[in-house]
This record gives structure tokens, sequence and C-alpha cells, in this order.
């Protein structure tokens, strides 16, 4: 088996370059599997343009967060990237809505990327591509993961919002997962949003419903998304 690239639309890797995505994902980074990156993440999840009416109260809120939270000295210890989060929240929403769309897609994909890159090795992890086998070929998947050496695959699409999960993502997977068994290496496929996990459960539970014998699919949410650092198998 084999990863080719499948780089999708130009509008996708210019959002997957860009500093604002590149400087929310670093930030995310830091937070993760605390309750602040759940804030950010359905923040972003929950926006899709500023003048939303409670846009500037939700952006606020993670403003202020810290300051809520006294230490035991009575003070207050705000991280010193809380300035620039917001910043660049509102200098990404202040780019056409079409802009924000892919951007907000991006940060959700490169953030899976650094995370399942982060146990891999050098080339194994790597963002729209598709795998090969012989005359199979998949469609694009957002983050694709193939190790020879261990004989595994993982292939994980991302979506802002559980709703973007449609049966043909379904089927991409469940065909991958079932092709990577044939060649007798061990699959881990699933879908990835800025949702509970629970949610995204049932979203998926809902697309399979018209197929028959799908493979697991896992899916990783706000409130388990720091588990895509361990390896599944």
């Amino acid at each position: 088996m084999q990863l080719i690239p499948a780089p999708g639309s130009q509008e996708m890797r210019d959002a997957i370059g860009h500093i604002y995505v590149r400087r929310i994902v670093d930030i995310l980074l830091q937070v993760i599997g605390q309750d602040y990156f759940r804030l950010v993440a359905l923040f972003l999840k929950d926006h899709d343009q500023r003048t939303s009416p409670a846009f500037a109260r939700k952006l606020q809120a993670l403003r202020s967060y810290y300051e809520r939270r006294s230490n035991a000295e009575g003070g207050y210890l705000i991280p010193p990237y809380i300035d620039e989060l917001i910043s660049t929240l509102e200098a990404l929403y202040g780019q056409d809505q079409e802009i924000v769309g892919f951007q907000r897609g991006a940060i959700v994909e490169l953030l899976t990327n650094k995370l399942v890159s982060s146990r891999c090795r050098s080339g194994e992890c790597q963002n729209n591509h598709r795998f090969v086998d012989g005359r199979y070929i998949s469609d694009q998947v957002d983050v694709a993961v193939l190790s020879d050496l261990r004989q595994q695959i993982e292939g994980y699409a991302c979506k802002i919002k559980p709703i973007g999960i449609m049966s043909v993502d379904c089927s991409n997977l469940i065909t991958l997962a079932h092709k990577a068994n044939e060649v007798d290496y061990d699959a881990r496929v699933g879908f990835i949003c800025f949702d509970n996990s629970h949610a995204i459960r049932q979203r998926v539970k809902d697309r399979l419903q018209d197929f028959l014998m799908a493979p697991p699919i896992a899916s990783y949410g706000i409130d388990n998304f720091q588990d895509l650092r361990k390896s599944p198998f």
C-alpha cells in the first residue's frame, strides 16, 4: 500500500498554510485536554462569521476566562498567549466568510495532523493524501498514516461540525479499512470534529444505516481530542 498526494482545492491549501490557522493551532496544542481548549473549539464550531449576536460576548468570555480564576495569592495567572489568541481570532473572522469557513476547517485538520504525527516516524503521517494498492485508490483522506514497518494504517476525516459527516465520507473510510485488512494491515479510521465525541458517534451511527459489515469507526471530539497522541493499536 502507498500514499499519494491529493492536495484538494487551492482555498484549502491556502487555509492550511495561513498564519492565523497555524497560530491558533499552536495555542490549542498548549491547552488541549483543558477546559479552555473546549471553549475555544466550541467558539470555532459555533461561529461561521462575526455578525452573530453572541459573537462578541463569547469572544469576551474567552478573553476574561482566566480573570475569573484567581490563584492562592488572590492574583490572576493569565497565560501570555491569551492576547495573541483573541487578536488572531478577531483577524480570522474579519475576512470574507468563505475564507473563514476554509480556515476553521483547516484548524481541525492541522491540529489533528500535529497530534497524530507526534507519535509517527518521519513521513508516515500526511495531510490530504490517497491510499493506493493495485487498482484500489481511496478518495482523499484528510489525515493519513501509513506504516509499512508496523503494517498499520490510519485514516481520519476532519469536520468542523458532525453535521458535515456524509455517507460518502463513511464509505471512503469503510472501504479503506476493509482494503487494509485484505492486505494484512491493521486499520484505524475515524472522524474528528470540534464537538463532543458522543455527538460525532451519533452522526456516524445515523450515516451507517445504509452500510452492512461496517468496521469500527472512531470518534474524536473536544472531550477526547488528546487521545490522538496515543497509538490506537
